[in-house]
């Protein structure tokens, strides 16, 4: 690297440091919506970075939405209404926190309207190279080792963001972000998750078949049973909470989509 390359990378470490602990810090709830910042002095000392690093941070989660600032109030907390839930940003710094069950079943009622039609498009406009990617997809998660959490993630990721991309809508394309942080976060949540990973692998296959055969209607309609299969661990990891009053109660018997 050249050496203003250098002196950039170097301002940029505490920056993206200081940004991304006040962003978990308020994405998990530790600081609520309507708190203020700590000062610039106060944050300078218990972070450890200059003001101007804080000041480039600060406006970089208000571009996010996490916070407003306001003269003499300081830099307030937004409500998550405000947030940029798909900043790529935002999903990584949350899969580095205990999952939100409240923004995973956002994410999983999203998966259920977008994902079976993009399944419908795919069965109508997919190429020979779309079905193989979706077979790719498929073939992975069959390999898998239903131990490693990553490897069936990753595969399960990949066959779905393949039926995204063989839908040929291009808003439908960018959704396919969101999958790998909804799958992640959805086996976060259950001890079982790895366990029966194998329990929906002949159901996804179906729904290759039906794209492969250009079966529009048949393709919605096994995509959304698919994916009410994760609707339903959610629902009965929600209602368990509700009975204990805790929020990171497991389901068992929760599967992949």
């Amino acid at each position: 690297m050249t050496k203003p390359a250098l002196a950039e990378a170097a301002r940029e470490r505490p920056r993206a440091l200081v940004t991304s602990t006040l962003a978990k810090r308020i994405l998990s709830g530790e600081i609520v919506p309507g708190a203020r910042l700590p000062t610039e002095a106060e944050l300078g000392d218990s972070l450890g970075v200059s003001r101007t690093a804080l000041r480039e941070s600060i406006r970089t989660l208000a571009g996010k939405g996490l916070i407003a600032t306001r003269t003499r109030a300081g830099a307030v907390v937004q409500p998550s209404a405000n947030w940029n839930h798909l900043d790529p940003e935002l999903l990584a710094w949350r899969e580095e926190l205990e999952p939100d069950l409240d923004f995973v079943r956002g994410l999983t009622e999203a998966r259920q309207v977008i994902e079976p039609a993009a399944a419908a498009f795919a069965a109508e406009r997919a190429t020979g190279h779309d079905l193989g990617r979706i077979e790719a997809g498929f073939n992975a998660m069959r390999r898998a080792d239903i131990g490693d959490i990553e490897a069936s993630v990753a595969a399960d990721e990949a066959f779905h963001v393949a039926i995204l991309a063989a839908s040929h809508n291009p808003v439908f394309v960018n959704f396919g972000a969101l999958i790998g942080s909804a799958l992640r976060s959805s086996f976060r949540l259950t001890t079982s998750a790895s366990d029966n990973f194998a329990a929906t692998l002949d159901l996804h296959g179906d729904v290759l078949e039906a794209i492969r055969m250009r079966r529009a209607a048949e393709a919605r309609r096994l995509m959304s049973q698919l994916l009410d299969v994760a609707t339903r661990d959610l629902s009965k990891l929600t209602r368990r909470g509700q009975r204990t009053g805790m929020g990171d109660e497991r389901p068992a018997g929760a599967k992949s989509a």
